[in-house]
């Protein structure tokens, strides 16, 4: 199973939600308590850089099935805390499934949410009319798309014990079919087990043999999927975990207690993981908001780095910035500085999806078209209506790095953010206006203060696009100038048309944290 961490905000990303990158997250005070009598628990310790983080549990239960079978309801839940620079989150997370002595699945919840808010609550059931789908529906019971199933595929249980079933050796491998609460989908799963190896597990080093696990998709999704590792003890039963948590990096979990998993937590406030998701530069720019040209050249930073194996650069190419790999594997991009648009009047026409509204820019909302109306977006020029949306979104927002992400007319009630509420609000507003609007996500030039003075750094960042005389141009909610500029490095863009989940944000995170830059060329004038 892969988990995702939900975004925390602008220069960090973290906590991706999603479930077909479909957020998944409850707090335990938020949902029934399980039923059924206990059968098996776990505990594992996780840790992030070798320091404790949060847990992960297992649970086993037993549940009356149809005609008195036997039934086991599985759950496994993730809870972090975290900070970011100096403000709390903590993330829970919940994946369970019923299944029967066999393996098979009739029945899935998938949760997550954050600060004790619930995100995304997401049931799936067997269709009875066609055991080769699974029909899902929403908290509020409205019904979703059903997704392809096949009974081969194997429940939480059944693979937490197939290498004990199976007894797994040294150079043996195994393919089965699982669930991937990450896309919501099959996928295929091949397991290979390496010779025995010495391993730190509570405080002592033991010999465990690792099983290796490397996801396959069997259709198109908007992610990949990262492998992951289990090392298990002479019983075979799972001992330690190591996996990738986009925009932390790797994080292992140690069998544990309950006992021991809370006094390891007791009296931690989290790791701040901001500066850590930071991409730093070997020099800085002076008045980069200024600067007409900004070349950078990003290399691979340590292990699973996304330039390792790329035919093409990660980040986007366009009228604005032009990006191409080097030779030597690195990978240099030209920033411009954002300009306005020789005309601002009139724009031929563009695909619906760029006024549409959705899950997330829900432009038809009463209260987005109201808060549109207040800016004066329907007044002016376009470039004008623009300018006067952007500067209306950064007089409003409050920054708040522990918000969590949710429809724009949610977002409009509180106006308590960060750079990602900002765009996709600009963008809400744009569109509420009659101005085709899309989301840019990408990085952005900071400096921070440290002892020997400031540090440059590239960190996430989302803005606006706005369609002006057929060219897509930036603004910035977040910053509120009118123009982005040569700090701002692009990665993506997005229209979130029917887009239930945050599955735009995720080309970010295959970047953060993992690249270090350089400044190698700075043009300053016209």
């Amino acid at each position: 199973m892969t988990f995702r961490i939900p975004a925390l905000g602008c220069a960090v990303m973290a906590w991706l939600p999603s479930l077909a990158l479909l957020p998944l997250l409850l707090s335990a005070s938020e949902g029934p308590s399980p039923s059924g009598k206990l059968l098996e628990e776990s505990w594992f310790l996780v840790q992030l850089d070798q320091e404790p983080v949060g847990s992960w549990r297992m649970t086993v239960r037993e549940k009356a099935g149809v005609g008195g079978a036997t039934q086991t309801q599985v759950t496994q839940e993730l809870e972090l805390v975290l900070q970011r620079y100096g403000s709390t989150v903590r993330l829970r997370q919940e994946v369970s499934n019923v299944e029967d002595e066999q393996g098979r699945v009739d029945q899935l919840t998938l949760k997550q949410g954050q600060n004790g808010r619930n995100l995304v609550h997401l049931e799936g059931r067997r269709d009875p009319a066609d055991p080769n789908q699974m029909l899902f529906r929403d908290a509020s019971g409205k019904e979703l798309s059903p997704q392809t199933w096949s009974e081969d595929v194997l429940g939480l249980l059944a693979r937490e014990r197939l290498p004990v079933v199976r007894n797994l050796q040294t150079g043996e491998s195994v393919r089965i079919l699982g669930h991937e609460p990450l896309i919501n989908q099959v996928v295929g799963l091949t397991g290979e087990v390496s010779p025995p190896e010495r391993v730190v597990v509570s405080g002592q080093a033991v010999e465990l043999i690792r099983l290796d696990w490397q996801p396959k998709l069997l259709r198109s999704a908007a992610v990949e999927l990262a492998p992951q590792s289990w090392w298990l003890d002479a019983e075979r039963k799972v001992v330690r975990r190591r996996m990738q948590l986009d925009g932390l990096g790797t994080v292992v979990m140690s069998k544990s207690t309950a006992d021991e998993v809370r006094i390891a937590l007791r009296d931690r406030r989290g790791k701040d993981v901001g500066e850590s998701s930071l991409i730093s530069l070997d020099r800085a720019v002076p008045q980069i908001r200024q600067a007409r040209r900004v070349i950078y050249r990003f290399r691979s930073k340590g292990e699973s780095s996304p330039l390792d194996q790329a035919s093409e650069p990660p980040l986007a190419t366009d009228s604005r910035q032009q990006a191409r790999m080097m030779a030597d594997g690195s990978v240099e991009v030209a920033v411009l500085r954002g300009n306005k648009p020789d005309r601002v009047t009139g724009s031929p026409d563009v695909a619906r999806e760029f006024y549409a509204t959705s899950k997330f820019i829900d432009t038809d909302h009463p209260r987005v078209r109201q808060a549109a109306a207040a800016a004066g977006g329907l007044d002016g020029d376009c470039w004008t209506a623009a300018t006067r949306l952007e500067r209306y979104v950064q007089r409003n927002l409050k920054p708040d790095a522990a918000a969590p992400l949710t429809s724009v007319s949610d977002f409009l009630s509180t106006w308590r953010g960060d750079c990602r509420h900002a765009a996709l609000t600009l963008t809400a507003l744009c569109r509420a206006s009659n101005l085709p609007a899309r989301t840019a996500i990408g990085l952005l030039y900071v400096e921070k203060s440290g002892p020997k003075g400031p540090r440059p750094f590239l960190g996430f960042h989302a803005w606006t696009e706005v369609y002006i005389d057929g060219q897509w141009v930036g603004l910035d909610g977040t910053l509120g100038l009118g123009r982005i500029g040569a700090g701002h490095v692009k990665i993506s863009d997005h229209s979130w048309d029917r887009m239930d989940s945050l599955a735009p944000l995720a080309p970010a995170q295959k970047l953060i944290g993992k690249l270090s830059g350089e400044v190698v060329r700075i043009d300053t004038g016209d």
